[in-house]
């Protein structure tokens, strides 16, 4: 880390995060003027609008240009998702958030002003239109099964989004764009492209004035973003001209030329190609889940040039790596309090995927996947994250260096199973070629560049299900009906009896959830095009549709998150041992003590706590998490989409353990009422798993992870056990083996119990401690109190 990015770095270091809400004005302009026009017309002109107008800054020291927000660090409030009322500001301003107090004053009158137009609307508008307002599915969105749960039939679960970036929300869209395109053809291509459509546009069909308004629409906003890359080239030549120092003259005018040519015109050396990269990759947010794919394969090419060339040296590129992880910790986003659970401590999910093979199966590491791997360990830095696809013939160099920086405490990289997630989409229908062309969004959601994408996510929590089925239909949580009467469980005589009931419930609840997934893609697509995103999909530009109006090859729009189902598996193993097989207990026995959270019952809540659990290679517990996540993803499979698809099954849980357990009552496992599930996905439920790491992957590897968009597993060393070159060698070896024998996901903290135990108590003491919380890592002192607790209650391994 040389002396410039150790500066960007100590710039990182602030306590609060401002709110903007300048883009919020100028989008309230741009939809007055434009009221009655075509929605994807007014959202073109909108982007229009901000990007013409909205206040730009160069950074001292920066080499690369373009920031998230209209003041540094900051977020723009955003009106796609929903309101943000005074009690919300409130508690953000009781976090680490602050707001000019004019600023808070004029976003009030500009949520008004919004609203005040009867053809404008957020996504929590069109939502409480059939979800708050439908007698059936209203309990079901307040019940907990599904989160955030809902507090208000019209303002759903409080709070907005505020977030970086000058595209157009909202969404957690797990989509990869095509930058490559921009990065070889520039902007012009792609107006060149719509330009020429227009120009062979016949009105021979219904859709075709859709297809004109999208082209223009296309055109309209690239062209805004070529003037927007425009105004940062007279930016930094203005002030060239009023540097003193010679040496950051030249930079600032070596970045003019570059935002005067990039990304309007092909890049050609490797400053031009991060910098076209960057000004996309704005565009592409505000979104918490933006992924910049394989950058290790497309910007290899420009590295191979300027390197071959003498133009730049490792080094340089490093500096430029490490810059870009600095300007990325300052693309942030909050969301409401009942969101914010869910996402604990700043969580953000921009994801950088290195490694795996080509089209042909042939390993494509490179020395800019090195690099990468070198800029996180360099900088310490939770953010971007990188992501290591591992394959049978991975180089051990890579492996030993990705775990070099792992047991730095930064959590990162993750590995994921090339073997699994390419067997995933070849069962989607994708060909070989274009399932080995994956990468990670979001968290470790896979994706295929710019040929598919992931729309709607929603967390369905198991366990609550299955205290709603315990219940025969009625939830403890919200004191009302939810699912359908399945049976009274004390009645039930066999296990089989009682698990088939379950499983109904199951499905029932489950196909509440996706009719909510499907209410969300018909009301974002009526709502929310976004030209831009749209045409760096494949044929973005002559399909002539959004892509949130078009099917794609492997559909997979809608998605469901399992959370809970380790619980769940361990709670059905307890009941079959304790009530079915031993008949120690009976069931009104075990609802009694649920019903009164174990309390009085402290025999009979040990014999449940030291049931067989998940995660230690005993085939009782590691069958009925099988069988859960089997029915999970099958049912999943049977249910339609909106767009013609079927549901994806997703099993990653973010921070959302603990808002889940706090909905659901004391569970079978053991579990006390409002205590936090089971992280991950295939991780074992805290303190559970007590033979080893190795009994651990031996559990994950029963569970067919094949048919899921991404599992997640979490594991914890203590830094004794990667002291040696061998112990990396060892875990690399372990981790290979998991990952092509079953596994989808591992990813590991390399953290002291005892310094997080300080941390929690002496937070100004422990400012850069940094943890892998889901799939994301995350400053420890910024997760919430429960969220810390899991990550310290997690098993810690002494060896591999």
């Amino acid at each position: 880390m040389n002396e410039r990015v150790k500066k960007m770095k100590d710039s990182l270091r602030i306590s609060k995060y401002p709110l903007c809400i300048e883009l919020f004005r100028l989008a309230n302009e741009s939809l007055d003027s434009t009221a009655g026009e075509p929605m994807i017309t007014r959202r073109a002109k909108l982007h229009e609008h901000i990007l013409d107008n909205i206040t730009i800054f160069i950074e001292e020291d920066d080499l690369i240009c373009g920031s998230g927000a209209s003041k540094p660090f900051g977020m723009e409030m955003q009106y796609e998702y929903g309101v943000w009322t005074k009690d919300e500001v409130e508690a953000l301003k009781s976090e680490i958030y602050t707001i000019d107090p004019k600023d808070e004053e004029e976003l009030y009158q500009l949520n008004e002003r919004f609203a005040g137009n009867a053809l404008n609307s957020n996504l929590v508008d069109a939502l409480s239109q059939s979800l708050g307002m439908n007698d059936r599915m209203w309990p079901f969105m307040k019940s907990g099964v599904i989160l955030p749960p809902w507090k208000d039939r019209k303002g759903g679960s409080g709070g907005g989004f505020a977030m970086s970036g000058y595209g157009l929300g909202p969404g957690f869209f797990l989509v990869c764009i095509d930058y490559e395109r921009i990065l070889k053809e520039g902007a012009k291509s792609v107006i060149a492209e719509a330009e020429q459509c227009l120009k062979n546009l016949r009105y021979t069909s219904g859709d075709s004035i859709d297809k004109q308004n999208y082209w223009e629409a296309v055109i309209r906003v690239f062209k805004a973003w070529v003037r927007f890359a425009g105004r940062y080239a007279d930016l930094a030549r203005q002030m060239a001209a009023e540097e003193k120092d010679e040496g950051r003259k030249k930079e600032l005018l070596e970045m003019a030329r570059i935002c005067s040519k990039v990304p309007y015109e092909p890049a050609e050396t490797f400053p031009e190609a991060i910098q076209s990269f960057w000004f996309t990759f704005l565009l592409a947010c505000p979104s918490p889940t933006t992924t910049a794919g394989r950058f290790d394969q497309y910007m290899y090419p420009y590295y191979r040039h300027d390197i071959d060339a003498g133009l730049l040296t490792d080094d340089d590129v490093l500096e430029y790596l490490e810059i870009m992880r600095c300007k990325t910790m300052k693309i942030n986003r909050v969301s409401g309090k009942a969101n914010r659970a869910k996402n604990s401590g700043m969580a953000k999910w921009y994801n950088w995927t290195i490694g795996g093979v080509d089209k042909d199966g042939n390993d494509v590491t490179n020395e800019l996947s090195y690099l990468l791997l070198e800029s996180a360990r360099d900088t310490q830095l939770p953010h971007f994250t990188i992501t290591v696809r591992v394959h049978e013939k991975t180089p051990e160099k890579l492996m030993v260096k990705a775990l070099d920086v792992v047991k730095t405490g930064l959590g990162m990289p993750a590995f994921l199973s090339d073997k699994s997630y390419i067997n995933f989409f070849l069962e989607g229908g994708m060909s070989i070629e274009d399932a080995r062309d994956y990468c990670a969004t979001g968290c470790v959601d896979g994706n295929i560049p710019a040929k598919t994408r992931s729309q709607v996510v929603t967390f369905f929590i198991i366990a609550q299900a299955f205290d709603v089925f315990m219940h025969n239909g009625f939830c403890r949580f919200t004191g009302e009906n939810v699912g359908i009467p399945t049976g009274d469980v004390t009645q039930m005589k066999t296990f089989e009896e009682f698990k088939d009931a379950f499983f109904v419930q199951f499905d029932y609840l489950m196909h509440m959830a996706a009719e909510r997934n499907n209410v969300e893609l018909i009301a974002e697509r009526r709502l929310f095009p976004d030209p831009f995103r749209s045409a760096l999909m494949k044929n973005g530009v002559s399909c002539g549709k959004d892509m949130l109006d078009r099917h794609f090859d492997f559909e997979n729009g809608s998605l469901l998150g399992a959370v809970g189902g380790v619980n769940t598996g361990d709670s059905l193993a307890a009941v079959k041992t304790l009530i079915f097989d031993q008949k120690k207990y009976t069931m009104q026995e075990l609802l009694t003590a649920l019903d009164n959270n174990w309390e009085g019952f402290d025999e009979m809540h040990s014999d449940f706590i030291n049931a067989p659990k998940y995660g230690n290679n005993d085939d009782l517990p590691d069958q009925l998490v099988s069988e859960v996540y089997k029915f999970f993803a099958d049912t999943c499979h049977r249910m339609d989409t909106a767009y013609d698809g079927k549901v994806t099954p997703n099993a990653i849980s973010i921070s959302a353990h603990q808002p889940g357990g706090a909905c659901t009552g004391a569970t079978p496992d053991g579990r006390r009422s409002g205590e936090i599930l089971a992280d991950a996905s295939l991780s074992p439920d805290h303190g559970k798993d007590h033979n080893g790491p190795l009994a651990v992957l031996l559990s994950a590897m029963k569970v067919d992870q094949d048919p899921y968009q991404g599992t997640l597993l979490n594991m914890k060393f203590h830094p004794s056990a990667l002291k040696t070159a061998d112990d990396e060698k060892k875990l690399a070896s372990m981790i290979k083996t998991y990952l092509t024998n079953g596994g989808k996901h591992i990813q590991f903290n390399v953290v002291n119990r005892q310094e997080m135990t300080d941390a929690k108590i002496h937070p100004e003491e422990h400012p850069e401690l940094v943890v892998r919380v889901a799939g994301y890592s995350a400053y420890f002192t910024r997760l919430s109190g429960a969220i810390q607790d899991e990550v310290i209650n997690r098993t810690s391994f002494e060896q591999v």
